[in-house]
């Protein structure tokens, strides 16, 4: 991005925006090509110690490994940042035909199963400003949602903790997700089971909704105690 264009993103004079930039490109943070910024190198021991030092991380890794082992799935862990949800922690399907999303990715909250979970612990207020700029969603499958459906099935998924979504943000995609809470408080995060529809049968679904519920318990329960 150009420094207009960042400034104009967060909301702060050009030559506010150019005076940090100078400050985050001494840093490494940032590097200038062209013109224009992109994340420098400096990042990349930021994420490594999120990864590595992340309470939530810790207690997850392990549990990730072991719902990845028995599904034969690909294992994601994710979060809620803004109107977006964020990919923190991941483990691999075995199979060549797999489900590949990055560490770091943004995904949005209003399709797929663990976005609908993590939009469902919303605060009412947010909840409705995501909803007021969607307006009619269009599903990957070809399905529309109104704002009233988006609506009633994010309380359904509130309801139940957990989702199961089908093609509904990539096509060959399905995904079956559960909150992970902690006592008294909102949903921290949510885990997911995503893989193609050949494998992903009903009895198959079935399965993981109990096993990733329980998993989503256990991790709770870990983070607690860490």
């Amino acid at each position: 991005m150009g420094v207009s264009e960042l400034g104009r993103a967060v909301g702060i004079p050009k030559a506010t925006a150019l005076r940090l930039l100078g400050v985050l490109e001494r840093r490494g943070l940032v590097q200038k090509e062209q013109a224009r910024y992109q994340l420098g190198a400096g990042v990349v021991p930021l994420a490594r110690a999120f990864l590595s030092g992340s309470s939530l991380n810790r207690a997850a890794l392990p549990l990730l490994e072991e719902l990845a082992l028995v599904s034969g799935e690909t294992v994601s862990l994710f979060i809620r940042q803004g109107f977006d949800r964020v990919v923190v922690q991941r483990v691999n399907s075995p199979h060549p035909l797999c489900y590949n999303v990055r560490l770091g990715q943004r995904l949005p909250l209003h399709v797929g199963a663990s976005g609908l979970l993590l939009a469902a612990a919303m605060p009412e207020a947010e909840l409705q400003a995501l909803l007021d700029q969607l307006g009619e969603v269009r599903l990957a499958n070809g399905q529309t949602m109104t704002r009233e459906a988006l609506l009633a099935r994010i309380q359904q998924v509130r309801q139940q903790g957990y989702a199961i979504s089908r093609e509904e943000r990539e096509i060959g995609v399905v995904s079956v997700a559960a909150t992970v809470m902690l006592p008294g408080r909102s949903a921290m995060a949510a885990i997911a089971v995503t893989g193609p529809p050949s494998r992903m049968t009903s009895e198959k679904i079935e399965f993981l909704v109990t096993e990733t519920r329980r998993v989503a318990m256990e991790m709770a329960s870990a983070y607690s105690h860490i």
